[in-house]
């Protein structure tokens, strides 16, 4: 039986809404630690705060289907954008004032969000299509994890286009 839809309740414009999102708090936050303010910062306090963040994320994803048991999975993917915000401005204020406990916090906030945001990111895009058309919903889905090769693209000009772009020899 076949139904007619309107435009905005597809699960071909779900999946780009979906993948919008995951395109924009995940690689803008990939972004910012590959690039930006993460490269500014001292390596052992960016170290630190990625093991905070994943750790976190691990924790938070494992727990997160009892969040969306209470909230829904709508409010949990809402949820999980909350936190890569405070991490941004951590890293913006560690960048022009030299605070490191802001840093540390926003990686927090953002490891618990982040779990969460994956979990029901996942949830949604396996879950909404029809079976009929999962397959071509799912490709259209993972269009948009290419973040990765957005970042390489950006930072490749800016890594070959260096002065000093030499090996320095190990001590």
């Amino acid at each position: 039986m076949n139904i007619a839809v309107k435009w905005y309740r597809s699960t071909l414009f779900n999946a780009t809404i979906l993948g919008l999102a995951n395109f924009s708090a995940p690689g803008i936050w990939g972004a910012m630690n590959s690039l930006g303010a993460g490269g500014a910062a001292s390596p052992g306090l960016i170290n630190a705060a990625n093991a905070l963040t994943f750790c976190l994320m691990v924790v938070s994803c494992f727990f997160s289907s009892v969040l969306v048991r209470y909230i829904g999975i709508k409010g949990a993917l809402i949820f999980g954008t909350l936190g890569y915000a405070p991490y941004a401005a951590g890293l913006y204020t560690n960048n022009r004032f030299g605070n490191e406990w802001f840093v540390l916090l926003g990686a927090a906030l953002c490891g618990i969000s982040a779990g969460v945001f994956w979990m029901a990111e996942a949830a949604i895009a396996i879950a909404y299509p029809e079976p009929w058309n999962r397959g071509k919903v799912l490709g259209y889905w993972l269009t948009y994890r290419c973040t990765v090769k957005c970042e390489f693209c950006i930072s490749l000009p800016r890594l070959t286009h260096h002065v000093d772009a030499t090996i320095s020899p190990v001590p």
